[in-house]
């Protein structure tokens, strides 16, 4: 899938000089990012549309901290700035993901957080964020890891007459093994991704058509003597989409997209022996609507076909419709929830590609005075697409209560689940997270 979602980011964010000529196309809220941004985190996704929610997640943060008085809390000279830190001290009952003989351990993740915002002209603004800390365990030193939030990085905004266009670069690097299913029975699977590119908008009162571009690098952090460290990849990937205001609340249009993803094959890495280059595209329609004040509703849907190069001789190419369903909701002051659903066909962590459905549910409980309650769930089922597949289910449920203890500290507990069954009984686990945390605003 593609980047239509950030049309209708574009357009809230158009300067001042051309708000008034499209505020009309501005009621579309972002539907569930944050749920989105995590689905595209299993793997390599279908390549493009996870890219494109990447960059509809990192618009749709920098329109939130430039509309929000305070965000930026430091000024110098033209640029403003944010700064913060946190500390979380987890258990985890199972820091490998093994099915038997689970090992628990106590891990502290220091952390700090900077954003930038730098108006270099009146149409040209330079962003920074990054969000990064570090998972010390104390008794599994081996898995002690450096880790950088998705959306960190650099976006530059540049709009030139009825163009926005976007220059970015992104960096992550991820660590838990239960982000991928492939990997259980081995949580040092830690990988990082950088992410280049740019997405040009071009705004037609009405109607907006968008074209974008991303080379994105995989690079493998498990040291060496670790179990078998996955393969380093590299994907180029585009797309094209466009929509239509047909009423004032309904935007509707068709989007399309492509990648080609290749593998390193130096070294006796067998991952990477048995990982196809390959290219993938996909084409379909979208629609979202604002119901009401308080309700927002999306459908993606479509076609997508992966193909595995003619060298391949365990995989074949796989084909199927992909589907997203996604609805945000405030029932009333005491509760809201995002919901989201689908079915892609996505690369697994090494490689291999697989038939994925998902379903994301996050209730937000405001019922406590001066506390805030989250209490999210989540089940998805894969299955790898080549002849000796393997299947999974996972489920997640969790519980988070958060305080605002004075005017720039916070503080929360949670707990998290994590199930994952496995048509292979060595790569059943089960895993229990109880954690304390501290964030500070300077």
């Amino acid at each position: 899938m593609t980047g239509n979602h950030f049309i209708s980011t574009a357009w809230r964010r158009w300067p001042p000089s051309r708000g008034r000529a499209v505020a009309r196309l501005a009621g579309l809220a972002l539907v569930a990012a944050a749920g989105l941004f995590l689905w595209g985190q299993n793997g390599f996704s279908q390549e493009a549309l996870r890219i494109s929610l990447a960059g509809d997640f990192a618009a749709e943060s920098r329109q939130q901290a430039a509309s929000t008085l305070g965000y930026y809390n430091l000024l110098l000279g033209p640029v403003a700035w944010r700064f913060g830190a946190g500390l979380e001290i987890d258990y985890n009952d199972n820091v490998h993901a093994e099915a038997q003989n689970s090992e628990g351990d106590i891990v502290i993740h220091p952390n700090l957080t900077a954003a930038m915002n730098w108006p270099v002209t009146t149409k040209n603004t330079l962003n920074f964020t990054i969000g990064a800390g570090y998972s010390y365990y104390l008794q599994h030193s081996d898995l002690n890891q450096l880790y950088i939030n998705p959306g960190s990085g650099l976006a530059f905004d540049i709009y030139v007459g009825d163009f926005v266009i976007n220059l970015h670069d992104r960096l992550s690097v991820t660590e838990n093994s239960y982000q991928n299913q492939s990997s259980s029975g081995n949580t040092i699977y830690a990988s990082l991704q950088n992410d280049a590119g740019m997405t040009a908008l071009w705004d037609l009162n009405k109607a907006a058509l968008e074209f974008g571009y991303d080379h994105v690098n995989y690079i493998s952090l498990n040291a060496s003597g670790q179990q078998a460290p996955l393969p380093d990849a590299a994907s180029e990937n585009v797309f094209l989409n466009a929509g239509l205001r047909v009423l004032p609340e309904i935007l509707a249009g068709v989007e399309a997209g492509g990648g080609a993803i290749s593998y390193e094959r130096a070294g006796t890495n067998s991952l990477a022996a048995n990982s196809p280059d390959a290219t993938q595209w996909n084409a379909g329609a979208f629609c979202s609507a604002k119901i009401s004040e308080y309700l927002d509703v999306r459908l993606d849907a479509g076609y997508t076909v992966f193909t595995p190069d003619s060298t391949s001789t365990n995989f074949t190419a796989s084909t199927g419709y992909y589907f997203q369903f996604e609805v945000t909701h405030r029932v009333n002051r005491f509760v809201s929830y995002s919901l989201s659903a689908g079915h892609s066909l996505d690369f697994s962590y090494s490689g291999q590609p697989f038939d994925r459905y998902f379903a994301n549910l996050t209730p937000q409980w405001n019922i406590l005075r001066n506390y805030s309650i989250s209490t999210p769930v989540g089940w998805e089922r894969s299955s790898e697409s080549y002849s000796q597949g393997v299947n999974y289910d996972q489920y997640t449920a969790g519980i988070t209560i958060g305080r605002q203890l004075t005017q720039k500290l916070s503080g929360s507990v949670g707990y998290r689940f994590i199930k994952e069954s496995s048509s292979l009984s060595n790569q059943n686990f089960i895993n229990n997270i109880v954690s304390l945390s501290f964030s500070y605003q300077f």
